[in-house]
């Protein structure tokens, strides 16, 4: 999704936190050069623990700042606070991608315990491993890190962004933003890696493992400084915005050093049972807070290198103070597929944003798909005449046996007696091919089928989905022929190739087992049936009952494509 940002044209991005709303719009993604900027700043308390207390009153000021700045029109990689932002850890008992996906889907809807009703979410798939299961055999689940916000929460963010003229394309958590500008402007990846992000009266804390955020923490300057309780008084939301960038106090460096020692721990113990630590730290913010704490960690965790990040001065990047001020924006409006993977957009809004896109596409598709049906259905009609013939042909011999029937005489019972019981029960082979094929759901096609002495057709057919499958089914037990039908077997085929390597080909095989109408089930079908055999040892003693049963299954192995 994020390659669509701009249709491929500048890259904008915004951030909305408790101090303002920033926007950014760079001319250069690599020399990181500003086109343009605009910074709205809030009232006290119009944000309050990363929650908004009046949408409309917000609303209302973004919507004239937009026009005051001219932004309406714009689109933006929206990142937003990470206090309202979960992560869990969960292993999924597949491999295969599309699976994976509705897996953790159904667990976050049915499984996933979070502390808000209606999330909007996301994964990361972070690697595969085996484990041991129960009736000891070992199992490949794939390790996912799954991202959730409030859905509600988020749509306020768009809402309002929205109702300003500005569209949003992509939703991200400020983590993943400042971890990207992070990143380009240290020349490498995150390995095991701690990020200290300083932003006026709070600090956020997260930590990295191999790229990805498994971490994250908000910190409340405020209350460090003084043991004061959260409650939004005015003299409290008054002193939160004079804090501003002064220097950080003694009481404050102390409890942040112990903050941090204490997830550091968390880190390598309870998150990694011991197997990994923080090997870096990195700190960002207003120059002055973080040169100070970047200092006072050093003297305190000497075994972890601790460096200070300048974005304003990065080797190769232009040299403008407002790339610290907007450094989280700027990480956001950098964002590219190859670099992003969580979008916490509402996937119906994603789905509104490509829909121009796909209808595009779908109709590229349905030309060529037209086309296909069109030579499918010529060869299939031409096997369809091949097999219609066939079974006019068994028909007509069918006629001759019943001919020399009628001249028998034997002890087998009566032949016209015989006889009429045979016409009542026997089916129209051509209606039930016809009948069979039409009811086949899309892409479906008819692989196998034979029929038994005991009313009883085995069907074999490829479906694409396992939805078809069901479908078929409901539609097997509507024919006029059928008194039952059940599923005997459901599998995934797969393509062997060359013999070396097997793969899935993204159909099923699913065997059906349908019970005819009229099967002999009461002791007047079954003295029929001994008479038929009588008769036919009449015409060829010890072969009567092949002889008899070679018509059905002729017709029946004429229908295989």
């Amino acid at each position: 999704m994020s390659g669509m940002l701009g249709l491929g044209s500048k890259k904008a991005g915004l951030t909305i936190e408790q101090t303002g709303v920033r926007f950014i719009q760079l001319k250069n993604n690599k020399t990181w050069e500003i086109e343009k900027q605009a910074f709205l700043p809030l009232e006290p308390g119009t944000i309050i623990e990363n929650q908004i207390a009046d949408v409309e009153k917000l609303s209302e000021q973004v919507r004239q700042w937009a026009e005051q700045e001219g932004l309406k029109g714009s689109r933006v990689a929206l990142s937003v606070p990470p206090s309202q932002v979960i992560i869990r850890k969960m292993n999924i008992s597949a491999v295969n991608a599309k699976q994976v996906q509705q897996l953790v889907a159904l667990e976050v809807e049915t499984g996933l315990h979070l502390p808000f009703e209606e999330p909007v979410y996301d994964f990361i798939p972070v690697g595969r491993e085996k484990v041991l299961q129960e009736d000891g055999l070992e199992e490949e689940v794939t390790r996912v890190l799954v991202f959730a916000a409030p859905k509600n929460l988020v749509n306020e963010y768009i809402g309002i962004l929205d109702s300003a003229g500005i569209k949003t394309d992509s939703v991200e958590v400020s983590a993943t933003a400042l971890g990207r500008i992070a990143e380009i402007a240290q020349g490498r990846p995150f390995a095991d890696t701690m990020l200290v992000h300083l932003e006026h009266s709070q600090l956020d804390v997260y930590m990295f493992r191999e790229g990805h955020p498994v971490f994250m923490r908000t910190i409340n300057l405020l209350d460090l400084a003084e043991e004061t309780p959260m409650f939004q008084s005015e003299s409290y939301l008054a002193q939160k915005a004079a804090l501003g960038e002064d220097s950080l106090s003694s009481e404050q460096i102390l409890e942040i050093t112990a903050e941090i020692s204490r997830m550091l721990n968390f880190y390598q113990y309870s998150l990694h049972d011991g197997a990994a630590r923080i090997t870096e730290l990195i700190v960002t913010g207003p120059p002055v807070s973080r040169r100070q704490l970047v200092g006072e960690l050093n003297q305190a965790l000497a075994e972890i290198r601790i460096e200070e990040l300048i974005f304003e001065a990065t080797p190769g990047k232009t040299e403008d103070a407002s790339i610290n001020i907007y450094r989280v924006a700027i990480g956001a409006a950098l964002r590219e597929d190859k670099n992003s993977l969580i979008d916490l957009l509402p996937r119906e809004d994603r789905e509104a944003k490509v829909l121009p896109y796909a209808l595009a596409a779908l109709l590229v598709i349905w030309v060529l798909a037209a086309a296909g049906v069109t030579v499918f259905y010529a060869t299939q009609q031409g096997e369809l005449d091949r097999l219609t013939a066939q079974a006019q042909s068994l028909q007509a011999d069918s006629d001759v046996k019943q001919l020399e029937l009628r001249g028998l005489q034997g002890s087998g019972g009566s032949p016209a007696v015989l006889i009429a019981q045979l016409e009542a029960a026997r089916v129209d082979a051509v209606a039930v091919l016809q009948e069979l094929d039409q009811g086949l759901p899309k892409r479906a096609v008819i692989r196998d089928i034979s029929y038994s002495k005991s009313s009883t057709i085995d069907l074999t057919a490829d479906v694409g989905k396992i939805d078809d499958a069901a479908t078929y089914l409901a539609a097997l037990k509507k024919m006029s022929f059928v008194s039952n039908a059940a599923i005997a077997s459901l599998a995934e085929e797969t393509d062997t190739g060359n013999g070396s390597t097997q793969g899935a080909t993204g159909l099923y095989s699913v065997v059906y087992s349908i019970s005819m109408q009229g099967a002999a089930t009461n002791p007047s079908d079954t003295a029929a049936a001994q008479s038929a055999q009588s008769a036919g040892e009449a015409i060829a003693p010890g072969a009567a009952a092949s002889d008899l049963s070679t018509q059905e299954e002729s017709v029946n192995a004429g229908t295989n494509p």
